[in-house]
């Protein structure tokens, strides 16, 4: 069966914790695609509810597996939030032996620590989980950060394209991204991430492997390792062909890893893109791990979590033990840093570190608001094109308190309100 290309771009960007799951079958795949296609088109509500009889059950319990977590997903783009609370955390001797060490670290502020130690080498990696648009946000933050320390070049795991050097070369000169930029970019959040980041004089550059580099892996340690090579042999030949230019590369999960991790299913060791970048090119990068304090890396770092939210944290800080950065989790030893964001607050329905982006409060019309169901209400700036990502948007709900768009406050914006289109049966996939 031939996949459109975003279902398959879906299955290559899956974490490991997935993939060693029973896999997808062709009949979820061809949902997801057709989902993708509404997303492609800028239909997110549609697009989301696509999936939404496939993801539960007749009486609207949700049935846990691939087509649930891409509708989770999908949700997320239009509330910013995730859709499952936290996990009760875990009361294993090793979540109690995380917790302790956590407990007894010291604390600093992540970005000057990022800075200082970004500045000795002129690759950093930064990873996120791809439910999670409040990692995005933090990846600006790097952005600007390293901008002063001369680093000009963003590498960013999604950015895809049929040619990639005119792919890029059309998302530079345009200075946002469209619907066509990436998977991920359709996040309003990461999408803003890399608007700001052009802004700020980074150029684009694409690493994914490519369509025929995939081949036909014999099973799943072949796939994952054709594609981190492909990766590193990339951004190898891009550092090798501009010496002077300092990276900074975001990628999803376990790629941040600079030696070889085993995987949640108990295989063998796998050499992800940092590790093999590193072999190739002789260069230590700074790897930086935002997923395992995060919410939603599972109950297994639940009490290290609490403990961290125990000590009142207002900025996004990593942990050491004197000068020495203390990791735990699947990630121990195999990144140089691990970044605890706060937990997030609301502040009128709308997440306080959207904030942090640089964006100001602005009222949505009346007109905008549902009389009934829910309705999507998107801030875009005015100017780009009809297929860029919006700055921001909103998820109302007939009858609810309604949020504030949060948005930037020196540009022209228009607004556009979508409702999702009726369909009696919901999109079914075929087997």
């Amino acid at each position: 069966m031939i996949l459109r290309a975003a279902a398959v771009v879906v299955l290559t960007m899956l974490p490991a914790a997935v993939m060693a799951q029973d896999g997808p079958t062709q009949a979820d795949f061809a949902a997801a695609s057709a989902a993708g296609d509404r997303l492609d088109s800028g239909r997110y509500l549609d697009a989301t509810e696509a999936l939404r009889p496939l993801a539960f059950d007749a009486a609207g319990k949700p049935k846990p597996g691939f087509l649930y977590d891409q509708w989770a997903e999908l949700r997320t783009l239009m509330t910013a939030e995730p859709v499952e609370p936290e996990p009760v955390p875990a009361q294993t001797a090793e979540a109690r032996a995380m917790e302790d060490r956590v407990a007894a670290a010291s604390l600093r502020d992540a970005i000057p620590e990022i800075v200082a130690r970004a500045a000795q080498t002129r690759v950093v990696i930064l990873n996120e989980n791809h439910g999670l648009p409040r990692d995005r946000a933090f990846a600006l933050e790097v952005a600007r950060a390293l901008r002063p320390l001369g680093y000009s070049v963003l590498a960013a795991e999604t950015f895809m394209g049929g040619d990639k050097g005119v792919a890029m070369s059309k998302l530079a000169k345009q200075g946002y991204p469209t619907q066509g930029t990436g998977y991920y970019t359709h996040d309003p959040v990461f999408g803003d991430f890399v608007r700001q980041s052009l802004a700020l004089g980074y150029r684009p550059l694409s690493y994914e492997q490519a369509e025929e580099e995939r081949g036909e892996p014999a099973g799943r340690a072949e796939s994952i390792a054709r594609r981190e090579e492909a990766q590193a042999n990339h951004l190898a030949r891009a550092l090798a062909a501009s010496p002077d230019a300092k990276v900074f590369i975001y990628v999803g999960f376990s790629h941040v890893a600079e030696r070889p991790i085993k995987g949640s299913d108990g295989d063998a060791p796998i050499s992800w893109m940092a590790a093999r970048l590193k072999a190739k090119t002789g260069i230590d990068p700074l790897t930086i791990d935002q997923v395992t304090l995060g919410p939603g890396a599972g109950r297994d770092t639940g009490l290290a979590r609490r403990a961290l939210a125990a000590k009142g944290l207002q900025r996004s800080t990593v942990l050491l033990k004197g000068d020495r950065p203390v990791t735990v989790g699947q990630y121990a030893d195999a990144v140089d840093l691990q970044v605890y964001h706060p937990a997030t607050r609301m502040v009128k329905g709308r997440p306080d570190w959207l904030a942090a982006m640089g964006r100001k409060p602005m009222a949505i019309p009346a007109g905008f608001v549902p009389q009934k169901g829910e309705r999507l209400v998107q801030a875009f700036i005015a100017g780009e094109s009809d297929d860029a990502i919006p700055v921001d948007q909103v998820l109302l709900r007939a009858g609810e308190d309604v949020p504030a768009l949060l948005v930037p406050g020196d540009k022209p914006l228009r607004l556009v309100m979508q409702d999702p289109t009726p369909s009696p049966n919901g999109l079914r996939a075929k087997p």
